[in-house]
């Protein structure tokens, strides 16, 4: 064997033994509602007008936290969350309560065992069933049982509570306009859930734009209905 074919074969050896180069993991993906509060989830403190310091939770203290978004006012509270999330989850998700307990569906009865109605969202006794967050999302059940269910197959579940979102608002008649470019409704409107809020458009091709800046269009619909007073 002359030197060349023995420096070949060595070479191919080697590459042979080299392991291919491995993909750097692309940016964690948000699984279930954005995080819509206007509070940093640590210090409490109003977010920035760019949203703040976002967060994917990789789930590896809780697993049913995996994919759920955070917010924060600064690294260091995103810092401080990183270290210790169980101890601002329960937190986060009592404000999540609180604002989005006005808004649940009325008519909705627990979404696991539909003969099960709930007490009114609004009413003394709100509170008085199971209620769980479930990535950024309030749900709430008749009993410990139906809790078990839900978290074995949430996305099931949420499809009963969004038609419940989605039907209170057409039958409120509120919602008139596309919320991404304000044209008047017609037939072709689509409707959707974002977050907790039922949203409409006038076309399907303009609900990605209502996804691709979630906080942006909340804050249109707001401002909208500050505007008309309802």
């Amino acid at each position: 064997m002359t030197i060349s074919s023995l420096t070949l074969a060595l070479l191919y050896g080697l590459l042979a033994n080299v392991s291919p180069m491995e993909e750097p993991p692309g940016p964690a993906e948000r699984i279930g509602a954005p995080y819509l509060l206007e509070v940093c989830a640590v210090s409490g403190e109003k977010l920035p007008a760019d949203g703040g310091v976002v967060m994917i939770m990789d789930g590896e203290t809780d697993p049913a936290q995996k994919g759920r978004e955070v917010r924060f006012c600064c690294k260091r509270c995103q810092a401080a969350f990183s270290k210790e999330p169980a101890k601002f989850v329960p937190k986060i998700d009592e404000l999540i309560i609180a604002d989005q307990m006005p808004r649940y569906p009325v008519s909705a009865a627990c979404i696991v065992m539909p003969d099960e109605m709930l007490p009114d969202p609004n009413g003394k006794d709100a509170r008085d069933c199971k209620m769980i967050v479930s990535n950024n999302r309030l749900i709430r059940l008749c009993c410990s049982k139906c809790v078990r269910m839900f978290k074995k197959n949430p996305d099931r579940y949420l499809e009963v509570l969004d038609a419940a979102v989605i039907s209170e608002a057409k039958a409120s008649g509120k919602i008139r306009n596309c919320v991404v470019n304000g044209r008047p409704l017609g037939e072709q409107a689509n409707w959707f859930v974002l977050g907790d809020r039922a949203l409409a458009t006038c076309c399907k091709g303009c609900q990605p734009k209502a996804f691709a800046d979630p906080r942006g269009t909340i804050a249109r619909v707001d401002a909208a209905a500050g505007s008309s007073g309802s």
